[in-house]
């Protein structure tokens, strides 16, 4: 009897039939979790290109005084910022930090400071004047889509704050 049982798993041994399928079960999830992880993070960097050529193009128009002489320069900016979104992303996702200094060694810009509801908090909207020197920063919380990626690269929220800034000095427009 241990003899019949004996050859018959010697037999299972040498046989190799189920051998690819069980190769692949013990790929197949680290792969998708590399591809998986790879489409995220090309996703977040593609959006922050985005977003630093939408800030860098509202910038300007704050440069030359268009948003500041605005009758409302806070809406003048989102609409100067929005369309550069290409329409690929919310534009009431994105929150802007706008400041004013006297100097470049002045410029002191504090960290962002996050509610419970993941909006950024003690914003200000102060493009200054003429010859001002200005900081344009803009900012976006990424909410991860696979939770695995978004607790390596965002800890335990599973989001990235994602942080576009100008700094620059303001024409003599007036």
């Amino acid at each position: 009897m241990f003899s019949r049982i004996r050859k018959r798993l010697i037999g299972l041994g040498r046989d190799r039939k189920g051998a690819v399928a069980v190769e692949f079960a013990l790929v197949v999830l680290p792969f998708f979790i590399m591809l998986t992880a790879m489409v995220e993070i090309s996703y977040v960097s593609f959006k922050a290109a985005v977003m630093e050529g939408a800030a860098r193009e509202a910038a300007r128009q704050v440069r030359t005084g268009v948003v500041q002489n605005a009758a409302d320069a806070a809406t003048r900016f989102e609409s100067e910022f929005c369309p550069n979104l290409l329409g690929l992303f919310a534009c009431a996702d994105f929150y802007y930090d706008v400041r004013n200094f006297a100097d470049f060694s002045a410029i002191v810009l504090p960290d962002p400071v996050y509610g419970a509801d993941g909006v950024p908090q003690g914003l200000q909207f102060s493009p200054g004047a003429s010859n001002a020197i200005v900081t344009v920063r803009v900012i976006h919380v990424h909410s991860f889509l696979t939770p695995l990626v978004g607790s390596l690269m965002g800890g335990a929220s599973s989001s990235l704050p994602l942080i576009a800034t100008v700094v620059f000095r303001t024409e003599p427009y007036e």
